[in-house]
């Protein structure tokens, strides 16, 4: 699937593209990319590596695309051959599986040369990519963008993308270099950006009443089916030995939680997949493990599919976590996401943000005053 470009600038000047899946000895030309933009700071520190890129595109974990800058007059030629001395790689793309954990695609890297910015590549090339997507069998279209420009934002709702939440406070912006300005943060935010494909029912959903509403809209925005409640009326007979909750209600004695640490970005993801009574221990043996001191932070990924999980949101909220959105149609599992900054100041006014971003930011600001 190879796709050519006659693209202009602003000032009239002509450049041809050739849209393509990289092969073997294009890592060269994509690392050169990244560190164009990002110099040796790219958080994908893997990325510096060709040999991890060569083994990731062979096994098809992730897959490549590159934008090839013709010279003028230059035929594209044949895919199957390797790629002239004459030319360069502009611009890469990737798009990344998540199997067996997750069943979504995720769209992300899109990174250019700046030399060959203010061509419009960048829609053309999210466009390609979405076609390879769309082709094959996932649940979802799925990209985390920056938020400190609002590109990536925009191209990708009218891809049909819908905005559905946050994961604050990710990346350290003492450790990344780029084009852009952080404004006052101190680490680096990401959206969440959805698009159905595969997986049209969300199903049951447990959710808290003060942010059902709120739920509802990106549900819908969605374009899925889903039905929201707030108890689980009881876990009965789950796993042998189960035990009641402070509440009354049923549960299993042991939670099922996932843990990923970034020790450069000090950022720490809890994955919490099934709801057991030892889910506070739990969580305070992971803060006592990474303390949220200075740049620390936490994001969490709660399972609404589980019965209990508005008991589990209330015990984290008191732990010092707030809502910042969902995660949905990613898994078999839906998420809702909620943040703990530590002592780590949070900017909303200086994201980059489009309008559906904007609305997510202003409800989020509710939840940050109710607090104070």
């Amino acid at each position: 699937m190879v796709k050519t470009l006659i693209l202009q600038d602003r000032q009239g000047r002509e450049q041809r593209f050739l849209l393509r899946r990289s092969r073997p000895g294009d890592e060269k030309g994509m690392i050169a990319c990244i560190r164009d933009e990002y110099g040796d700071t790219y958080f994908k520190r893997d990325f510096y590596r060709p040999e991890y890129l060569r083994q990731e595109a062979e096994c098809g974990h992730i897959t490549f695309l590159v934008a090839e800058a013709l010279a003028e007059g230059e035929s594209p030629g044949s895919e199957s051959t390797g790629m002239p001395a004459s030319r360069e790689l502009a611009g890469m793309l990737i798009l990344k599986e998540f199997y067996p954990e997750e069943s979504m695609c995720e769209i992300a890297s899109q990174i250019f040369r700046k030399k060959y910015r203010g061509f419009g590549l960048a829609m053309p090339f999210f466009e390609y990519g979405m076609d390879i997507l769309l082709s094959r069998n996932y649940s979802a279209a799925y990209c985390l963008p920056v938020l400190f420009h609002d590109v990536t934002q925009r191209l990708l709702q009218r891809l049909g993308l819908a905005a559905t939440g946050f994961v604050l406070n990710v990346f350290d912006t003492g450790h990344i270099t780029h084009s852009y300005q952080n404004g006052r943060n101190t680490k680096h935010s990401q959206g969440i950006q959805i698009r159905a494909v595969g997986k049209r029912d969300a199903g049951t959903l447990y959710l808290p009443e003060e942010h059902q509403e709120f739920c509802r809209m990106i549900y819908d925005r969605l374009g899925v089916r889903y039905q929201i409640r707030k108890e689980g009326g009881g876990i009965r007979d789950r796993l042998p030995g189960d035990t009641k909750a402070p509440d009354g209600s049923r549960f299993p004695k042991s939670s099922r939680i996932a843990l990923r640490q970034d020790s450069n970005q000090c950022s720490l993801e809890i994955r919490i997949h099934r709801i057991g009574a030892d889910l506070l221990e739990l969580i305070k043996a992971v803060h006592s493990r990474y303390p949220l001191r200075g740049k620390q932070t936490a994001n969490v990924f709660l399972n609404i599919h589980d019965e209990n999980a508005v008991w589990a949101y209330e015990r984290l909220v008191g732990m010092g976590y707030f809502f910042t959105g969902l995660k949905p149609l990613c898994s078999e599992r839906e998420y809702m996401v909620l943040h703990n900054p530590g002592e780590v100041e949070i900017y909303l006014d200086d994201y980059i943000l489009t309008g559906e971003f904007e609305k997510l930011a202003e409800y989020i600001k509710t939840q940050l005053i109710k607090d104070e």
